[in-house]
């Protein structure tokens, strides 16, 4: 009996873990039905499996069951990326802090290599393959898993992969694919603004406020960085809006939000030293 549960617990992770990489990859889309035959069928797993993955997957709001239509993949929305975004500023800004009042000189290493990974990462806007995708997210990743590393807070450590898993299935939905995708006229503009959102240059700028434990720099740049998607979402619409009426994802609540913020003229960043400068300069003061 006792191999008989594991079995069956071992064929509910894997169910589980398959539907998970799918929903947060997008390969299963937003509102999309998720049918119990269907999915069987798919993807060559039980009933019993694909129930309770469906029901672990709705307890981390990936999967929602509405009555009389069933279980089907979250929806994602302006709205709600908004409040990620507000919610990942309220968690990722205390452990920001403490992780740089506690980080010794090994996290400030793997931090440094996190960096150099990203770095030397070829942007999807280059190459907008899945595999570039998947390995750009995963390294954008890591570098901001590195950034906390140092915290102590083990619930916030927590609430943020929770919030940092949600916000990367919505970049993907709202901000990242329909860019890389598009074929309409404005498309290499919309390109652009993708492409200065993941410029590098923004990381580098953080790492060295973070490695000279410049707090109040480094909460900002935090701030101003956790608002690139929402940015890039309201611009690459409007360029949608402009070349193509009626085609770009309409942003009624939002749009009016954005045009009340003040805004200021980009202006060009000037070059950050390297990570290595700053670590050199730390030690020998």
């Amino acid at each position: 009996m006792k191999t008989d549960v594991n079995g069956r617990d071992s064929k509910t992770d894997a169910a589980y873990q398959l539907l998970r990489r799918e929903i947060l990859s997008a390969r299963l889309p937003a509102g999309a039905a998720l049918r119990p035959t269907a999915l069987k069928a798919s993807y060559g797993l039980g009933w019993t499996p694909v129930r309770e993955a469906l029901a672990r997957l709705e307890a981390e709001r990936l999967v929602v069951y509405r009555r009389n239509h069933g279980f089907a993949v979250a929806p994602v929305s302006s709205e709600e990326l908004d409040d990620l975004r507000r919610a990942r500023q309220a968690i990722e800004l205390p452990l920001l802090k403490e992780a740089m009042e506690n980080g010794d000189a090994n996290w400030e290493a793997e931090l440094v290599a996190a960096h150099h990974r990203l770095l030397r990462c070829k942007l999807p806007v280059d190459d907008p393959s899945e595999e570039a995708l998947t390995q750009w997210e995963q390294l954008h990743a890591a570098f901001h898993r590195a950034l906390l590393q140092a915290a102590v807070s083990k619930w916030l450590l927590r609430f943020q992969a929770q919030i940092h898993e949600q916000l990367a299935r919505h970049h993907r939905v709202l901000a990242i694919l329909p860019t890389l995708r598009s074929k309409q006229e404005g498309a290499d503009e919309a390109r652009e603004v993708l492409r200065d959102a993941m410029n590098p240059q923004h990381h580098t700028e953080l790492l060295n406020a973070v490695l000279e434990r410049n707090v109040d720099k480094a909460l900002q740049l935090m701030i101003e960085h956790t608002g690139t998607t929402m940015e890039v979402f309201e611009r690459t619409s409007a360029v949608q809006e402009r070349t193509s009426p009626g085609q770009a994802t309409k942003l009624p609540a939002l749009r009016a939000r954005a045009s009340e913020r003040p805004t200021t003229p980009t202006k060009a960043r000037p070059k950050a030293s390297t990570a290595s400068d700053k670590i050199r300069k730390t030690r020998s003061a």
